[in-house]
């Protein structure tokens, strides 16, 4: 297996298919408990991902997907309907202090900025 060589890829799977081994995936195995060389395949075939790309740099990866423990995700967002901003933020504060491994800002009205 190669180490990380970012120029070849830009989603994990890609690497993956290569035969990459990212610094992510080596975090998700040690955080599942499993061998880079169990995930490798399942995320190569889509049955594992790993929402990290070279854009997404101050994130703690995850694995989601099949033989992998149970993620929480909270979404949330403003909207037209829904424009309080402190309550957005109070979700996402709450989202945080119980430990959730992903925060969905499906915000579609107004000034996002604050969730990001």
């Amino acid at each position: 297996m190669e180490q990380e060589q970012k120029k070849e890829w830009s989603t994990q799977m890609e690497a993956a298919r290569l035969g990459i081994v990212t610094d992510q995936m080596k975090i998700v195995a040690k955080k599942e408990n499993r061998s880079v060389e169990e995930l490798l395949p399942l995320i190569a075939e889509g049955k594992v991902v790993i929402p990290a790309n070279h854009r997404h740099t101050c994130l703690d990866p995850n694995g989601i997907g099949s033989m992998l423990k149970t993620k929480i995700n909270v979404n949330l967002g403003v909207s037209r309907d829904c424009k309080d901003y402190n309550v957005e933020m109070q979700k996402v504060l709450s989202a945080v202090n119980l430990g959730a491994e992903a925060i969905m800002d499906l915000s579609s009205h107004g000034n996002t900025q604050p969730f990001r």
